[in-house]
């Protein structure tokens, strides 16, 4: 069920799914303003949402990257039992943050001399 919020003319404002004080009109929802009014308010709904769901999908990436490095220094498992592809993508993900962040993490910086005796 659903009720409408109407101005003076008798022209529907909004629609609510519980009556109140602002909202006592009963209307069906194939009503053209009703259906109006639905589809805007889905529209809307459905961009929150997704742009709500987008950034929490970042945030649980990082939540679960942040989980994978404590589980693999508590030695509870090893980063190579994972599949070669989520090792990776992880590898990447944390090269970038790492760039991003000013951390260099390479192996060998130009500035460091070489003379040719290997380290390993």
């Amino acid at each position: 069920m659903l009720y409408a919020k109407v101005n003076g003319e008798g022209k529907i404002l909004d629609v609510a799914t519980e009556q109140s004080d602002d909202y006592k009109l009963l209307v069906a929802p194939d009503e053209p303003a009703v259906a109006a009014i639905l589809e805007k308010k889905f529209a809307s709904t459905t961009a929150d949402t997704q742009e709500m769901l987008s950034n929490s999908d970042s945030d649980m990436l990082r939540i679960i990257e942040d989980l994978i490095d404590l589980l693999t220094e508590k030695r509870l498992i090893r980063f190579t039992e994972l599949p070669i592809p989520a090792q990776k993508k992880l590898l990447s993900r944390k090269w970038v943050r790492n760039v991003h962040s000013g951390f260099d993490d390479t192996l060998i910086s130009d500035d460091e001399d070489i003379d040719g005796d290997s380290l390993i």
